[in-house]
C-alpha cells in the first residue's frame, strides 16, 4: 500500500511552531500578572502593618496617656502614603497586563484557528486518498478475479 503524502506538512508545522510561541507569549504575560498581584498583596499587607502601627503610636493599647512621638508618626504616615501611590502603580500596572493577556490569547486562539483548518485539510485530504487507494485495491482485485476466471475458462474449453 501507498504511503500517505500530505503536500502541506511543512505549513501545519510552521503553524503548530506560532501557537506554541503564542503560548508560551502568554505563559509569560500570566506569570507577570501573578507577580504583580503578589506585589499588590505585599503592599496591602504593609499598608495595613502600617496603620496598625500609626494607632498603637497614637492610642497606647494600655490605655495609659502618654507623649506622642510626633516625628515618627510623621514618618509612618508619609511611608503609608508612599505604600499607598505603590499600590496604585500596581493596579495600573495590572490593568496593563490584563489587556496585554487578552491580546495575546486573541492571538493564540487565531494561531490555534490557523492550525486546525490546516489539520482538518489534512484529514479530508487522508480520507479522500484513502477512499482512492480502496478504488484502487477493489480494481486490483477485480482484475485479479477477472483474469482467474478468463484463466479457468480457457482451461475448460481446452479440456472439452
Amino acid at each position: 500500500m501507498a504511503k500517505f503524502r500530505f503536500n502541506l506538512e511543512t505549513l501545519l508545522e510552521q503553524r503548530a511552531r506560532v501557537e506554541e510561541a503564542k503560548q508560551r507569549d502568554l505563559a509569560a504575560i500570566e506569570r507577570e500578572r501573578l507577580d504583580v498581584e503578589r506585589q499588590i498583596l505585599e503592599t496591602q499587607r504593609a499598608i495595613a502593618d502600617q496603620k496598625r502601627d500609626l494607632r498603637g503610636a497614637l492610642a497606647p493599647a494600655d490605655g495609659a496617656p502618654r507623649a506622642v512621638d510626633f516625628q515618627s508618626v510623621r514618618l509612618q504616615s508619609h511611608a503609608s502614603l508612599h505604600a499607598v501611590a505603590t499600590l496604585q502603580r500596581l493596579a495600573l500596572k495590572l490593568a496593563g497586563v490584563h489587556q496585554r493577556a487578552e491580546r495575546a490569547r486573541a492571538e493564540l486562539l487565531r494561531a490555534t484557528a490557523d492550525r486546525k483548518a490546516v489539520e482538518l485539510l489534512r484529514t479530508r485530504r487522508y480520507e479522500a486518498w484513502l477512499r482512492e487507494e480502496a478504488k484502487k485495491e477493489a480494481a486490483a482485485v477485480e482484475d485479479m478475479v477477472n483474469a482467474r476466471a478468463a484463466r479457468e475458462r480457457g482451461a475448460g474449453e481446452e479440456a472439452a
